[in-house]
């Protein structure tokens, strides 16, 4: 890199710094307000003991305090959204999809219980980097509605991986943070790794308690949350419907033999024929011939009912090693808590 490029590059970082730290530095979710002028000399007598953030040693000679730069976080969140499915294709084993145009559901009602594990750490006074591994458990309803009515359970797992990015401003006793990351998740019902996106901005005020460190945050701010639209996978005749029972399989051959004009007299040839294999599977493993391992494969286009929450949050500093958060989101199809613990250390 030639000279004058390197000179505005470390000029540019240097005025970026100076911006984030004009009245204070700031942590995750929580500016770091200037403190008494004691403790202030002292930081600038000291020399800084960890390895990041880079700068992190002349900014503490400018008299401040900097988070400690690692952490590990355990998140929990229980999250309720409604999805609608549209362009729905079937088939049966290893023959080729077919268009099922006719079927329609009502909004699924998805309800999911993560676990999230993320490690961070400041790189720059401004900038956080995280990586994070998220293991959930899914409660789906998929309300099938025409051409007859029944409810399919079915219950996923969802293993996530990811990497994402904080920036963070700090002014007094007011912050701002940008957080967003890019996961991938590999979910049990469907093929291939689902691609999502996380992103939200929030303000907020700390309000410090007498103790140094210890300090309350509340925050306000809003969530986008995008996942990948169109899915594909599969389930065995006996997980898909294991919910249904021998009078509603009657009333779905009734409707196939009756002479009257009814949806599947409109069917196509092709559909007709993966309807029967379909019905005759199902009364295969209903009558014990079969064991029902059948593989129904489908792909859809999934939209959620709305990507954006607004989101209120409260966190407790207990010192500089443990912080604790309380988050809820509500939105358009969407209800949200997460439930967080955060222990940090510098190295």
């Amino acid at each position: 890199m030639r000279k004058p490029t390197r000179f505005i590059l470390k000029n540019f970082i240097w005025l970026i710094i100076l911006l984030g730290i004009s009245q204070s530095i700031f942590g995750q979710d929580i500016p770091i307000r200037k403190i008494e002028q004691q403790h202030i000399d002292s930081l600038k007598n000291s020399d800084y003991p960890f390895v990041l953030p880079i700068y992190g040693d002349r900014v503490q000679k400018m008299g401040h305090d900097l988070p400690l730069p690692f952490g590990i976080m355990v998140n929990y969140i229980s999250q309720d959204n409604e999805l609608t499915l549209t362009n729905l294709e079937l088939k049966l084993n290893d023959s080729d999809f077919i268009p099922m145009e006719f079927i329609q559901f009502d909004k699924i009602k998805s309800s999911a219980r993560v676990v999230n594990v993320r490690l961070d750490a400041w790189l720059f006074p401004f900038l956080n980097v995280y990586g994070l591994y998220a293991r959930a458990q899914t409660d789906n309803l998929v309300p099938l509605v025409a051409p007859f009515q029944f409810d399919i359970p079915t219950t996923p797992t969802a293993d996530t991986y990811g990497v994402g990015t904080v920036l963070a401003y700090g002014s007094g006793k007011y912050f701002a943070i940008a957080n967003t990351n890019f996961t991938w998740s590999n979910i049990s019902s469907l093929d291939g790794l689902v691609f999502g996106t996380v992103s939200n901005f929030k303000i907020g005020r700390s309000f410090a308690f007498q103790k140094r460190f210890h300090n309350i945050n509340l925050s306000l701010g809003v969530q986008h949350q995008h996942l990948q639209r169109n899915s594909s996978g599969s389930l065995s005749i006996s997980e898909m419907f294991s919910q249904v029972d021998q009078a509603k399989l009657q009333e779905i051959k009734d409707d196939i033999n009756s002479a009257a004009t009814n949806w599947y007299d409109n069917l196509g040839p092709a559909q007709k024929v993966l309807v029967n294999q379909i019905v005759g599977e199902i009364q295969d493993w209903l009558d014990g011939r079969t064991p029902g391992n059948s593989e129904l494969g489908y792909r859809f286009d999934k939209d959620p009912l709305g990507e954006f929450s607004f989101q209120i949050g409260v966190q407790y500093n207990h010192g500089r090693k443990w912080w604790y958060r309380l988050e809820t989101g509500i939105g358009r199809g969407r209800t949200q808590i997460l439930v967080s613990a955060n222990y940090r250390f510098g190295l």
